[in-house]
C-alpha cells in the first residue's frame, strides 16, 4: 500500500513540471523574407570561426532543440549541462529567430546582443547561426 502511495505521489510531482518565468526571443533579422517550416522543420545553417570547420545545413523541427537535431544528422557541437544553465554551447545568431524560453543562463543585454544556448534553443525560422563561440561569449 505505502509503495503504492509513494508511485502517486512521485508520478504527481513529476507531471507538475516548471515553467520559464518569460519567453526569452532572441531575434536577428536581417531580410524580410518570411520563413514557413519545410517538411522536416526549418534549415538552420551552423557556422563558426574554428579552423578546419565547413559551414553545415541541418533540418530542425521547430520542436526539437538544435543541438539535438545537429546530434540526430551527425555534427558534433560543444555543450556540457543540456539545461539552458552552463555556457559551453553558446552561439550567436546571424540570421533568422530562435525560442530559447528554456534558458536560465543569459541575461537580457546578452540575448539583445544575439547570443544563445543551442541545448535549449528551438528554430522559429530558417536560421544561421554561429556555433562553438564560447570563448567568444565571455570576452563580448
Amino acid at each position: 500500500m505505502f509503495a503504492k502511495a509513494l508511485s502517486i505521489a512521485l508520478l504527481a510531482v513529476s507531471a507538475q513540471g516548471f515553467a520559464p518565468i518569460a519567453p526569452n526571443v532572441a531575434t536577428r533579422t536581417t531580410t524580410t523574407q518570411t520563413s514557413t517550416p519545410s517538411q522536416l522543420g526549418y534549415t538552420v545553417t551552423l557556422t563558426s570561426d574554428k579552423e578546419g570547420w565547413v559551414e553545415q545545413k541541418i533540418e530542425c523541427p521547430p520542436n526539437v532543440y538544435i543541438l539535438d537535431a545537429a546530434e540526430q544528422q551527425g555534427i558534433p557541437t560543444p555543450y556540457s549541462c543540456r539545461a539552458g544553465a552552463c555556457s559551453s554551447c553558446a552561439a550567436l545568431i546571424q540570421d533568422g529567430e530562435i525560442d530559447q524560453s528554456g534558458q536560465i543562463f543569459l541575461d537580457d543585454d546578452k540575448i539583445e546582443k544575439g547570443w544563445l544556448l543551442t541545448c535549449v534553443a528551438y528554430p522559429a525560422s530558417d536560421c544561421t547561426i554561429k556555433i562553438d563561440c564560447e570563448d567568444e561569449f565571455y570576452q563580448a
